[in-house]
């Protein structure tokens, strides 16, 4: 192109330009002041995660017998009044009290239970995501239940989170799971196997407090590769409202090793929860005791449960807890039926068949809101 032609381009682009803002400015009547356009401020978007988790799924012989079937076991009345909370959760856990066996005939109930498989699929139907299995019954059965449990999940549903016990040796002790863009670091501990020790060769097989320099080394671990980390410990006194000072001194221990949250069961009756600080400064949300989801128990406040439920949210790649809960739960049977209900759908008129005798709707309360006085 040669420079006398790339000059007249040049103008007549000039001109087109000079043309194209004339016409803008005269499309602006004479009068009228021109408005002043202010940007639409974006909230950054924030990655928010709901999690509940309810207590022990405690499965004595006349529940086990009441979901008996034509063709198996079917559980899914006990989940029935509470599948839409659970469902609503982003991640929902229950504690798993009871071994899964398959073999039909070492089903039993307490002092050492086995639990037909078949309960797995009623916790999937309900909405579980992990299942804590790490109790002082996990070793009711042996070697054989804990792999008959493990195989169940593995072959049936993968994607189930298991905590608290192990195929193999080098199983790491930390679960991971990220949702909403939150990465979650869950760790399941049981203080006792009732007095049923494992081999010494297997006793890797079920995730054990006692070793707190191991521990601390996994809490380590776990803390560096998460956002949050949250431990499942199942310790306490049975029957009994409030934290003992060893059950204190161990949740402690966890928060000063990093846990953000640390859920707790076995007492079968409820505990109080809330934002604990230990001696060294550091904070975390505890719920001692969930209680019991269901079991059949015969005293009124063993009845009484409790879902934890909280929000996390993270926003500049912190997360923080935004709000938590407990939402209280009651165990219902009559006759051959096991449910659980939310305190507050629960009424007199249901009551008035529970099997326990003097159940009522305000004798529940009472006791609740006694324990949280604590």
């Amino acid at each position: 192109m040669n420079k006398k032609l790339r000059i007249s381009l040049i103008a007549i682009l000039g001109c087109t330009l000079i043309g194209l803002v004339t016409l803008l400015v005269i499309k602006i009547p004479k009068g009228v002041e021109a408005k002043e356009v202010v940007a639409e401020v974006v909230e950054p978007e924030k990655d928010e995660l709901i999690i509940t988790m309810v207590g022990d799924n405690l499965i004595h012989s006349p529940i086990y017998q009441a979901a008996k079937t034509p063709n198996g076991y079917n559980f899914d009345m006990i989940f029935e009044n509470m599948k839409d909370e659970i469902e609503s959760s982003d991640l929902a856990i229950i504690n798993q009290e009871t071994i899964f066996i398959a073999d039909e005939s070492k089903y039993s109930s307490y002092p050492r239970f086995g639990t037909p498989t078949d309960m797995g699929h009623s916790l999937v139907n309900a909405g579980f995501d992990i299942i804590a299995c790490a109790t002082n019954h996990t070793n009711d059965k042996g070697t054989e239940g804990i792999t008959d449990t493990l195989n169940f999940w593995k072959e049936n549903y993968p994607d189930i989170k298991i905590l608290g016990i192990h195929e193999n040796e080098d199983d790491s002790k930390i679960v991971y799971v990220e949702k909403n863009n939150i990465k979650i670091a869950f760790v399941n501990y049981t203080f006792s196997l009732n007095g049923l020790n494992l081999p010494s060769n297997k006793s890797y097989m079920v995730d054990m407090l006692g070793n707190k320099e191991k521990i601390a080394e996994v809490l380590k671990e776990a803390k560096e590769n998460s956002d949050i980390l949250i431990p499942i410990l199942h310790l306490g006194t049975e029957y009994v409202y409030k934290p003992s000072n060893y059950h204190k001194n161990y949740v402690d221990f966890f928060i000063d090793n990093g846990a953000d949250i640390v859920l707790c069961a076995h007492p079968h009756v409820l505990e109080p929860y809330g934002m604990v600080t230990t001696e060294d400064g550091n904070t975390a949300l505890v719920y001692y005791s969930l209680g019991n989801f269901v079991s059949h128990q015969n005293e009124l406040p063993r009845m009484l449960g409790g879902m934890a439920k909280f929000k996390l949210v993270k926003e500049d790649g912190e997360v923080k807890i935004d709000y938590y809960e407990l939402i209280p739960t009651v165990t219902h049977y009559d006759g051959k039926y096991y449910t659980v209900y939310k305190l507050e759908d629960y009424t007199n008129e249901l009551a008035k068949k529970h099997d326990l005798p003097n159940v009522t709707v305000e004798k529940l309360k009472e006791l609740y809101n006694r324990i949280m006085s604590e």
